[in-house]
């Protein structure tokens, strides 16, 4: 019992240096959830979707952002966007619809 918990040990280290076992995606895979550019110079990203929230953070034209799920949200005319940010206290942003395009 004790040889074969050593010999699935060393073969399963020697198939995850020889590339065989995968941890995360494959090369060349899609990425999960939604990605977007930046299209505006300047674009904030908010705590909160709604245009009195607190700007957490600024994007600039070019920079891609995005989270693991698609999600929007409204607040009268204005629509926003899910993004991933460390900087919003859950670790979700929202940036207005508008400023971004979905890639």
């Amino acid at each position: 019992m004790r040889m074969n918990r050593l010999t699935t040990t060393v073969l399963a280290a020697a198939l995850g240096c020889a590339g065989v076992l995968v941890a995360g995606p494959a090369a060349g895979a899609a990425p999960l959830g939604c990605q977007y550019k930046v299209l505006w110079p300047t674009a904030g990203v908010y705590e909160n979707p709604n245009p009195n929230s607190v700007v957490v953070k600024t994007k600039h034209a070019g920079d891609i952002v995005g989270a693991s799920t698609c999600e929007g949200a409204g607040w009268n005319e204005y629509g926003y966007v899910l993004v991933a940010t460390d900087a919003a206290a859950d670790g979700r942003g929202w940036m207005r619809a508008e400023a971004v395009v979905q890639i």
